[in-house]
């Protein structure tokens, strides 16, 4: 009787919350983008007038969305001038449809991506269009401007992966650093030494690799400042008034094509639009010499 009563209680506090009205449900254009067997969704919203879209790139792929991005307090004031294009690529976030694994290319992201071009372009009047990526997004723009680059008037990179392999091996030594200095100033001492360990018996980091990236997280190599107001995401409000559900944490699928390696530097001298790169300098994923050598 009692696990009924919470039940109930549980769909009572859900109903309450979505009488609500939010800009998920008000706000903007949402639509889907049809390719090869997914079903992506696609969020267009802010400041359509001013004719300039800037197409938001998420990170993963494996895991990412480009639905909470949309929550960013630095995206909603980009929001106030110019229109954002939240797209969810296949295989991430809340895309559906039934995709092959055999589909999960470099390339077939890249063809995903003109389509949607394509398909801003026609709804919008052939708005001025901009490619922003963050993480993987940066590989996946990177990619695509080397093909279409004349279709996209500027390119915005953030903590961007076009390099992923070689940043592995850059970001590999620095966490040895780092751990060697916990070692040496006795703080959470244990723990370094076995990542140390790690570290000693993998020579190489995979893209994909956990264990590595469960070391970052520790070093505040994603966040920083974990306190920051700015990193406080609302995410009740993505779950209860926006295109993710709970689904979204389920995802059954595992890329293994970056596996084989990524890298792009060698010719992101190729780009010629105008190119902002947007870099954390505590950035341990993807350290801040990867930026330093882009802009070079």
């Amino acid at each position: 009787m009692q696990s009924r009563y919470n039940y109930l209680c549980i769909i009572l506090i859900l109903l309450l919350l979505n009488c609500k009205k939010k800009e998920f449900q008000t706000e903007g254009d949402f639509f889907y983008l049809n390719s090869v067997g997914a079903k992506m969704p696609v969020w267009v919203k802010g400041n359509k007038a001013s004719g300039k879209y800037i197409i938001m790139l998420h990170g993963g792929p494996e895991g990412g969305s480009s639905q909470y991005y949309t929550i960013f307090p630095s995206h909603k004031k980009i929001e106030e001038r110019f229109a954002i294009v939240y797209w969810d690529q296949r295989m991430c976030g809340m895309s559906q449809g039934n995709p092959s694994m055999g589909d999960a290319t470099l390339e077939q992201f890249t063809d995903d991506l003109d389509k949607l071009v394509t398909l801003i372009n026609y709804k919008y009047d052939n708005p001025e269009l901009f490619l922003m990526g963050h993480s993987w997004g940066g590989a996946l723009g990177t990619n695509y401007l080397l093909e279409h680059q004349k279709k996209i008037s500027g390119w915005i990179e953030v903590d961007g992966g076009h390099s992923w392999t070689t940043a592995n091996k850059i970001s590999r030594d620095s966490m040895m650093v780092f751990a060697k200095n916990k070692i040496r100033t006795n703080q959470d001492k244990s723990y370094w030494q076995f990542a140390l360990e790690w570290y000693n018996e993998h020579q190489f980091v995979g893209i994909n690799d956990n264990a590595h990236y469960t070391f970052v997280a520790k070093a505040n190599g994603y966040d920083y400042n974990p306190k920051s107001d700015s990193l406080q995401i609302p995410f009740t409000d993505l779950l209860f008034y926006s295109p993710i559900s709970t689904a979204y944490f389920f995802a059954p699928y595992k890329f293994s094509f970056l596996n084989k390696g990524l890298d792009l530097q060698n010719k992101i001298d190729q780009i010629k639009i105008p190119t902002l790169i947007c870099w954390g300098k505590h950035d341990k994923v993807f350290p801040v010499i990867i930026a330093n050598d882009t802009y070079n």
